[in-house]
C-alpha cells in the first residue's frame, strides 16, 4: 500500500535535499579552498626559513649554524648539503642522512619541491625549500628546509569537522524553521479544513455572509477560501432547491394518488353504471395527470444532471409549430397563427414539448385568443406566443420559469397545470443553446419569447 506524505512533509523532503546539495558544495569549496590556504602558508614558512638560514650561514659558518636554529624535532627538518657531492653536511637531530631533495639552485633563488614521504619519520608530505648559501669563508652549501603538512592536514581536518556540525547544525535549523513557516502558511488551511468539518458535522446550511474565513491578502489561500465560499454556496443554493423540488413532488404526486383512491374506493362500491363511468373517466384523467406530472419530473431531474438526451435532425420549426397549433384548433380554440420557413438542428420531440407547453399555457391564461408568430430574426429563431391575458409582473418574470412556481395557483390547479411546463421549456431551451423570456406584447398582452440558432436560410 503506497503511503502518501503530508504537505509538510513533502515540502521537507523537496527541500531537503537541496539544503544537503548546497551544504555539500559550499563544504567542498570551502575544503579546497581551506587546503590550498594552509598550503601556500606551509610554502611561505619553509621559504621563510630558508632564507633567514641562508643570512646565518654567511654570517656563522656552518658549524654553528644548527645550534643557532633550534628547532622542535619532528616540526622542521633542516639540512646543509655539499653541492658537488649531495653529501649532508650538517643537519638537525630528526633530518635522515639523505637528501630530502635533489636541488639545483643558483644565486638568491628558492625552489620548493613536495616529498610525500620522509624515511625514518612519521608518514606524511613535507614541502621542501632549498635555496644556494655561501659561508664566510665564500665556500658554496645548498640549503634545505622541510616544513610538515601533516599541521595543516590537521588544521584542515578539524575545520572539516566543525563545518560538518555546523552544517548539521543549519540543516536542523533549516528544517525547524522551514516546518514552522509551512506551519504557519498552513494554518489558515487548517482553519478552513476546521470549518468545513463543522459545517459538515452540523449538517446545518451555512448563514448568510462568507462560510470560511477569507485571510487578509490577495493570494492563493485567499482565492482557495473564495473559490470554496462560491461552492458552499452553490452547494447551499442546490440543497435548497433540492428539498423544496422534493417537497413540491411529493406534495404533487400526492394530490392525484389520494384522487385516484378515493375513486378506486367509489369504483369497488354498488353503483350505477352511468356513475362507475363518471368515476372511471376521472379516474382515467387523474392517472394521466400523474404520468405527465411523472414525465415532467423525470425530464427536470436528467436536466439536472445534465443528461438531457438531444436526439438532433435537421426539421423544419414553422412546420412544428403549425402542427401543434393545428392540435390546438381542433379542440376549439381560437389560434391566430403566422409563420416563416425556419430549418434549424435539434431534437423535434423536444422542441415540439416546448411549443405545446406554451401553448397550453397561453390556453388556460388567456381571455380569448392566443396568437403565435415564428420569424427569423438574423441568424435565430424567433417564436413568440402571447395571450391576451394580462401580462407577467416584472417582478415574477425570472421566477415563472421555476418549478412548480404558479402565479395564479388557483386558476391553474383548476385547469390541470403541474407548474412544470415553463420549467421544462427553459430547460429544453438552454439545452439547444437558446434563450427563453416572458416579456409583453406592444398590445400589452402577456407573451413568451423563445430564440433558437437557425440554420442557414433556404436559396
Amino acid at each position: 500500500m503506497r503511503v502518501r506524505l503530508g504537505l509538510r512533509s513533502r515540502i521537507l523532503a523537496l527541500t531537503m535535499p537541496v539544503v544537503l546539495l548546497i551544504s555539500a558544495a559550499i563544504a567542498g569549496v570551502v575544503y579546497l579552498s581551506l587546503g590550498q590556504v594552509l598550503e601556500a602558508s606551509a610554502r611561505d614558512v619553509a621559504e621563510a626559513e630558508v632564507v633567514e638560514l641562508r643570512a646565518d650561514l654567511s654570517v656563522h659558518g656552518v658549524s654553528d649554524l644548527i645550534g643557532t636554529h633550534a628547532v622542535i624535532e619532528g616540526n622542521r627538518l633542516i639540512q646543509v648539503l655539499d653541492p658537488r657531492t649531495r653529501e649532508v653536511v650538517a643537519a638537525t637531530g630528526g633530518a635522515p642522512r639523505t637528501a630530502l631533495v635533489r636541488a639545483d639552485v643558483r644565486g638568491t633563488d628558492v625552489s620548493v619541491a613536495r616529498v610525500e614521504d620522509v624515511p625514518g619519520l612519521a608518514q606524511g608530505a613535507w614541502l621542501v625549500a632549498a635555496t644556494d648559501a655561501v659561508d664566510p669563508d665564500g665556500q658554496h652549501y645548498t640549503l634545505l628546509v622541510g616544513v610538515p603538512t601533516r599541521v595543516e592536514a590537521t588544521a584542515l581536518g578539524q575545520s572539516t569537522e566543525f563545518a560538518f556540525i555546523g552544517a548539521v547544525g543549519l540543516i536542523a535549523l533549516l528544517a525547524s524553521v522551514t516546518t514552522f513557516a509551512v506551519g504557519q502558511a498552513l494554518r489558515p488551511v487548517e482553519r478552513m479544513r476546521d470549518q468545513v468539518e463543522g459545517i459538515a458535522a452540523s449538517g446545518a446550511a451555512p448563514g448568510p455572509g462568507p462560510a470560511l474565513e477569507v485571510p487578509a491578502g490577495r493570494d492563493e489561500l485567499a482565492r482557495l477560501a473564495e473559490t470554496m465560499n462560491h461552492l458552499l454556496a452553490r452547494m447551499q443554493r442546490a440543497d435548497a432547491s433540492r428539498r423544496a423540488f422534493v417537497a413540491d413532488a411529493g406534495h404533487e404526486l400526492r394530490s392525484p394518488l389520494a384522487t385516484i383512491r378515493v375513486l378506486l374506493d367509489r369504483l369497488a362500491e354498488e353503483r350505477p353504471s352511468t356513475d362507475r363511468a363518471v368515476t372511471a373517466a376521472r379516474a382515467s384523467a387523474e392517472v394521466d395527470r400523474l404520468a405527465v406530472l411523472v414525465e415532467d419530473l423525470l425530464t427536470l431531474a436528467s436536466a439536472d444532471e445534465h443528461q438531457m438526451v438531444l436526439h438532433r435532425t435537421e426539421l423544419d420549426l414553422d412546420d412544428l409549430v403549425l402542427a401543434e397549433t393545428g392540435a390546438l384548433r381542433a379542440r376549439g380554440m381560437p389560434v391566430s397563427v403566422s409563420v416563416e420557413p425556419v430549418r434549424l438542428d435539434g431534437d423535434q420531440a423536444r422542441l415540439g414539448r416546448v411549443v405545446r407547453n406554451l401553448l397550453e399555457n397561453a390556453e388556460r391564461h388567456r381571455d380569448r385568443v392566443v396568437r403565435v408568430r415564428l420569424a427569423r430574426e438574423g441568424e435565430d429563431a424567433l417564436l413568440t406566443v402571447d395571450n391576451d391575458g394580462p401580462p407577467i409582473e416584472p417582478r415574477d418574470r425570472e421566477r415563472v420559469f421555476g418549478r412548480f412556481v404558479r402565479l395564479d395557483d388557483s386558476r391553474t390547479r383548476g385547469t390541470g397545470g403541474t407548474g412544470l411546463g415553463l420549467a421544462i421549456v427553459a430547460e429544453v431551451v438552454a439545452a439547444h443553446e437558446g434563450s427563453v423570456e416572458a416579456t409583453e406584447s406592444p398590445e400589452g398582452w402577456c407573451r413568451f419569447a423563445v430564440r433558437l440558432p437557425a440554420g442557414a436560410p433556404a436559396g
